[in-house]
């Protein structure tokens, strides 16, 4: 599988979960510019950790670094209803704008606000949450959260798709 970790919330979430590195062994995996230079901590049994995140995967060719330029991001941004932008950080926004081009990416995120974006973007179908991921890769936690568990990602994909009905704007159909 190409996998992409959206957000840095899921990164330091399996990174806590002592999932990230069994992860790479088995996928390719991916994340954006901005997302990578995000994480710098973690925490395992109620301690701090700190990470050289970049020094550790990206340059030992454990995980894949992409970038998005300022007019992918900028596209992502025009998709994105007013009232929903305030939601997403710099580092997700960059890392919708590569998932967005490119397509062979499944997606792992733990982040409601960026889940509830998938469906105004039409790419709700590539998204998997955490417990799914470690279920299908033969790796199991008993250490998560609500919001990494596949009620919490369909919940708020079903919340995204109602705010897309309600949030059509005709003029910015063409």
């Amino acid at each position: 599988m190409k996998l992409w970790l959206l957000d840095a919330d899921v990164i330091i979430d399996l990174l806590s979960l002592n999932s990230l590195d069994s992860l790479v062994k088995n996928h390719k995996v991916f994340a954006a510019s901005t997302v990578i230079e995000e994480v710098k901590f973690f925490k395992r049994n109620h301690e701090k950790v700190s990470i050289d995140f970049r020094k550790h995967y990206v340059a030992n060719g454990l995980l894949n670094e992409l970038s998005a330029s300022i007019d992918e991001i900028a596209g992502i941004l025009d998709q994105i209803p007013d009232n929903a932008r305030d939601t997403i950080d710099a580092g997700e926004l960059e890392s919708l704008a590569i998932l967005i081009k490119e397509e062979s990416l499944i997606f792992c995120s733990c982040d409601s606000a960026v889940i509830r974006i998938l469906p105004i973007l039409n790419i709700s179908e590539r998204g998997i949450s955490v417990e799914k991921l470690l279920k299908s890769s033969g790796l199991q936690s008993s250490d998560l959260k609500e919001r990494h568990t596949e009620h919490y990602f369909q919940n708020n994909l079903a919340i995204g798709k109602k705010n897309k009905i309600y949030s059509f704007d005709p003029k910015k159909e063409k």
